[in-house]
């Protein structure tokens, strides 16, 4: 049987740079990381401590091509750990997190960006 697609969002594959604390604390360590997929409802980064799902996250990160960083807040939805690292001493685990405030605008902006990239470009005709 056929793996079914279960996101509401089609993602893009993309390293971006992002920076996070975990909301609700004061002096909270800012951490940065990467991200592996982007898709306007969410974000998957690499993180090297496990973070407790439903934790609430402020998240600061910049799209490719664009000359402004989104700010947003998140929730960490999932949590999986990453096991060909663990050959290396080092913990890291992929963590889902699902934006609960965007700005509109952005949301906007980043499926606009998405589409373009996994939409080919229509040629026209001769």
């Amino acid at each position: 049987m056929a793996d079914i697609e279960k996101r509401r969002f089609p993602r893009l594959l993309m390293n971006v740079e992002v920076e996070y604390t975990v909301a609700g604390i004061e002096d909270a360590e800012l951490y940065t990381t990467g991200s592996k997929n982007v898709s306007e409802g969410g974000i998957c980064v690499i993180v090297f401590e496990k973070v407790a799902c439903g934790t609430i996250v402020n998240l600061k990160f910049e799209m490719p091509e664009w000359n402004r960083f989104i700010t947003a807040k998140g929730k960490i939805a999932w949590m999986r750990e990453l096991t060909y690292e663990k050959n290396q001493n080092c913990d890291m685990y992929e963590a889902g997190i699902e934006f609960t405030e965007i700005n509109p605008e952005d949301r906007k902006k980043i499926n606009e960006y998405i589409i373009s990239k996994i939409t080919p470009p229509i040629t026209p005709g001769p």
